[in-house]
């Protein structure tokens, strides 16, 4: 099978979700970011479609349908709303630590009643007792979380915990990017906490999050770059300068097949760790060298796109500009790139 061919069922997954997103999300995308509401009815709408148990087991109410359905729904999200995708993201999280973790409350985040945001292993908490102590920086979804899944250790063991309602206190931050996600600066300062895993069991249903969040923000940025790069067509085919459209001057032309290099090749890394994921092999390094290349990917190519525009780039209408500042806000969450790299350095080279 070709690395990007899908079966008829994902196909049908697929066209269910962009034109859901053409007609719900997309209109309302730019009002949202540029007033900083938060896409919960999009998000709902994600729910009623059955997306955040696509990669659950069909026993725990799931489609055990595995990672790729995710992956390729998440680039039709991504490619009009970063935020709303980086919410599918936590949520997704969320489900499949929960699985791991045999934990009751699956069935809810699952459904979508529960929002949930994942507090990963970066921010280094603390647990002692059944309560977290430390302070998480930038959570997406953290703000309006019914329930928060928190990658925590006690004594140096993993463990997971879910503080629910407003067992911790949460600041809203205006963040350069996913402005209706409902980013939240979160401080746990003894917060009460329901340890649902810890050990062997806590380190997979943590380490599982992880993969999922970096093929998942690999996903949203191939969606993103790729309507950057039609973006930057779109606009290079209606100007005209010297006599002739933009779109057949070299240099524009160069721009543009060099954004959709990148975004293809990020494509063909992500399909391919979410392949390797559902295969049950380690996707580790293969999920980090995603991300990493789809994030540079997209702000490449929003940054090419606004070049193309000119000085209607930096203008809220025209979108590319809200597509650079979700990448750069991408590039730093879960640790940041430049961790990653070090990772996969220290995993392949040490």
């Amino acid at each position: 099978m070709h690395n990007l061919q899908l079966t008829e069922d994902h196909d049908l997954i697929v066209d269910t979700v962009r034109k859901y997103v053409v007609d719900s999300v997309a209109p309302k995308a730019l009002e949202h970011d540029e007033h900083r509401v938060l896409a919960r009815a999009e998000f709902d709408g994600l729910a009623e479609l059955g997306l955040f148990g696509l990669s659950i087991a069909e026993a725990n109410g799931g489609a055990g349908m595995g990672l790729l359905p995710f992956v390729a729904a998440l680039e039709a999200v991504g490619a009009h709303s970063s935020s709303l995708a980086r919410l599918m993201i936590g949520q997704v999280q969320c489900a499949l630590a929960l699985e791991i973790a045999g934990a009751a409350a699956i069935e809810a985040v699952v459904g979508g009643g529960t929002l949930a945001a994942f507090v990963g292993p970066e921010h280094q908490l603390q647990c002692a007792g059944g309560a977290i102590t430390g302070t998480a920086e930038f959570v997406p979804g953290g703000m309006p979380a019914d329930l928060l899944l928190v990658a925590t250790s006690e004594n140096g063991q993993p463990v997971l915990a879910v503080v629910e309602g407003p067992g911790a206190q949460r600041t809203a931050l205006r963040s350069l990017g996913l402005a209706s996600a409902g980013p939240a600066r979160v401080v746990f300062a003894g917060a009460k906490a329901t340890v649902v895993a810890t050990g062997d069991t806590a380190a997979q249903a943590i380490a599982r999050a992880q993969v999922v969040a970096w093929i998942g923000v690999a996903a949203t940025c191939c969606g993103g770059g790729a309507e950057s790069v039609q973006a930057g067509k779109r606009h290079a085919s209606q100007r005209i300068a010297f006599g002739k459209p933009l779109l057949v001057q070299e240099a524009v032309m160069r721009k543009l097949v060099e954004s959709q290099r990148g975004v293809d090749a990020a494509r063909h890394l992500t399909w391919h760790a979410a392949r390797l994921s559902d295969l049950g092999s380690d996707a580790t390094d293969a999920a980090m060298q995603a991300r990493i290349t789809a994030v540079d990917a997209m702000v490449a190519a929003a940054d090419e796109s606004i070049q193309i525009h000119g000085g209607f780039g930096y203008t809220v209408e025209y979108h590319v500009e809200r597509h650079y500042r979700d990448g750069k806000t991408l590039e730093v969450l879960d640790g940041g790139s430049d961790r990653l790299r070090d990772q996969l350095a220290r995993r392949q080279f040490a």
